[in-house]
């Protein structure tokens, strides 16, 4: 973790612009899903993916500008080699936009790297989002404590409700990029309305194409499996004590009306 930080800290200061510069630009990305997690945005990377002149990084995760930082701008650009002859280059982690320390100044890393970067933030009604985030989170660990417990853990109430508080997030990289350069979409717009959302996403990205092209049939998104998959085990949906929703639900709102208010949605939009 120390050699972690440090070498996030050089980022910061600006130490790896010679190793950048000479990199060719064309494997580096020009487009980052940040999240939210569980807000379909595996399933958005894949229908972009099916673009011909867009490359998606595999690992779809590469999570470069926080946890594997110290892997280095080489690593990094290897991931986007074959997509060197693409126009658009893109990757999603969304542990960029988390509560993590490892990934408080993804960010910041990014302004000063790629500052032409654009930026797609998913998002989802924020209390189904958390309920989705635990229960992916307790099939991986199953020692997680059980979401009737949430507010009695600290570690994992910061995380799961940090990131569902999508105005603080996004907010976060609103300081390093301008909003020309980020685009908010909802996981449910995309499941309603999925050939219209695309079609802003490639809008947004300014790459000629039809949305429809993307989609099973013209009209459908492709079938991804939210829990169990990955080396995860199924976790059935857990019901809400009703207290802890309304005292969930208390620190959520403000939040939430904020950000609805940034994307243009009416404030009953996600009812809390």
């Amino acid at each position: 973790m120390e050699e972690l930080l440090a070498s996030i800290a050089r980022g910061l200061d600006g130490a790896d612009h010679d190793t950048v510069a000479r990199i060719p630009v064309n494997t580096l990305p020009n487009f980052i899903v940040i999240g939210a997690a569980k807000s379909a945005t595996t399933t958005l990377t894949r229908v972009l993916g099916r673009h011909p002149d867009i490359f998606m990084a595999k690992p779809k995760e590469p999570k470069f500008f926080g946890r594997r930082y110290d892997k280095g701008w080489n690593w990094y650009a290897k991931l986007f080699e074959d997509g060197s002859q693409a126009r658009l280059r893109g990757e999603g982690s969304t542990m960029y936009s988390s509560t993590l320390p490892s990934f408080e100044h993804t960010a910041a890393l990014m302004q000063t790297y790629l500052p032409a970067t654009k930026i797609i933030y998913m998002t989802r009604h924020p209390l189904d989002r958390l309920v989705s985030q635990w229960r992916h989170i307790k099939g991986k660990h199953p020692a997680t404590r059980e979401f009737y417990q949430l507010l009695e853990t600290s570690r994992l109430q910061h995380f799961l409700i940090g990131c569902s508080l999508y105005y603080q997030r996004i907010s976060s990289f609103r300081r390093y990029f301008p909003d020309e350069q980020i685009l908010c979409l909802t996981f449910e717009d995309l499941l309603t309305s999925p050939q219209h959302t695309l079609q802003t996403v490639l809008d947004f990205l300014a790459i000629p194409g039809e949305a429809g092209q993307l989609l099973n049939d013209g009209t459908h998104l492709p079938l991804v499996n939210e829990a169990g998959q990955q080396g995860r085990r199924y976790v059935d949906k857990p019901e809400w004590p009703w207290l802890m929703k309304w005292r969930v639900a208390r620190r959520l709102k403000a939040d939430t009306r904020k950000f609805l208010g940034y994307i243009d949605k009416p404030a009953d939009y996600w009812k809390l």
